[in-house]
């Protein structure tokens, strides 16, 4: 186990993970203060950029307190470093096809955003689709847990 090179990799995530902070208050910036008088953009469309883009927030930022907690504590880092390297898990993600189905769900919301300004039935239905693929990916990583 080297904990000196993890400790490396856990500062590189930490300063991405603050990157992605200051890209989305920048976005939800300009959307809400630039933008908003201009925009064509329904209420309800503009209710789920608020609430995606804090979403990454409230995400981004429990990660940054937590690889900051284990930064300081050897403790929490050696634990970091199993749970992250646990083969099971690795296996049950890898079954499950949760890193995929995130970034497809991730992708489809982005889309649904640019789609809300040219037909709300379009952001609907693509909404409902990835909130369904990210459920599916839930329900699929606990039957495999279950199983395995």
């Amino acid at each position: 186990m080297n904990l000196e090179n993890y400790h490396e990799v856990l500062k590189k995530r930490e300063r991405l993970y603050k990157s992605y902070i200051s890209l989305a208050l920048i976005f939800w910036g300009i959307g809400n203060f630039l933008l908003k008088d201009q925009a064509r953009i329904n209420d309800s469309a503009l209710g789920f950029v608020n609430g995606l883009i804090l979403g990454v927030e409230i995400i981004c930022v429990f990660w940054v307190f937590r690889i900051r907690k284990a930064l300081k504590d050897d403790k929490i880092l050696r634990r970091l470093y199993i749970d992250e390297h646990d083969e099971r898990k690795k296996f049950i993600k890898l079954k499950a096809g949760s890193n995929l189905i995130g970034k497809i769900a991730l992708g489809i919301f982005v889309i649904s955003v640019l789609a809300s300004y040219f037909n709300m039935v379009v952001f609907y239905t693509l909404v409902i689709t990835g909130s369904f693929l990210i459920l599916v990916s839930l329900l699929l990583k606990l039957y495999w847990r279950k199983i395995l």
